[in-house]
């Protein structure tokens, strides 16, 4: 994103292939379809350095076993020390942040540890949810009935639809209450916009 807004929008999920961290195709399609303006898309996802090579998808197991890798990586104080200034830069860039973290992304920006004056400029849309805990920010918790992990983490999401761990970015009723929770943070933003 180039210059300063009054608000983006960064999906933050694991690394599927720790090597690149550019966009997927199917999450650069559910940022468009939930009504994002082109200029207000972070174009990376985490953690949001230049440099990352194109968008070669990732086979599931060897998926599954980096992102399981680096929940467990995010717990060490060595995850915050190498990621933090990033992060801080990536929120610095905008009056209001809205994060879409989609499975263990939640506890990847919790290890962040964020300091305060940081969570009220950030909102956390989270998807298939797996984390310890809840952020210390605006949020909203979506888990899926057939999506047995999230639920592990969270049995009470704010939302529950219909979908598993891997289809949320193609479920409508997902869709739907993003673009619903991203519209009210823009409006807020344009609100409090100097």
């Amino acid at each position: 994103m180039s210059g300063r807004n009054c608000y983006q929008v960064a999906l933050l999920t694991g690394q599927s292939d720790p090597s690149q961290w550019v966009l997927s195709p199917a999450q650069d399609t559910f940022l468009a379809s939930i009504g994002v303006p082109p200029d207000c898309r972070v174009r990376l996802n985490f953690p949001y350095r230049e440099g990352s090579t194109d968008y070669r998808p990732a086979h599931l197991l060897e998926a599954s076993l980096h992102n399981g890798a680096l929940y467990f990586r995010s717990r060490l104080r060595a995850f915050r020390q190498k990621h933090l200034t990033d992060v801080e830069a990536l929120i610095a860039a905008a009056d209001r942040t809205v994060f879409l973290a989609g499975s263990c992304g939640l506890e990847l920006f919790n290890n962040l540890r964020l300091r305060q004056s940081l969570l009220e400029r950030v909102s956390v849309f989270a998807f298939g949810p797996v984390a310890r805990g809840r952020p210390a920010c605006a949020h909203l918790l979506v888990g899926g009935r057939r999506d047995p992990l999230s639920r592990w983490f969270f049995p009470r999401p704010d939302h529950l639809i219909d979908c598993g761990h891997l289809s949320y970015l193609s479920d409508p009723t997902l869709r739907t209450l993003c673009r619903g929770f991203v519209a009210e943070t823009a409006r807020a933003a344009r609100e409090t916009a100097p």
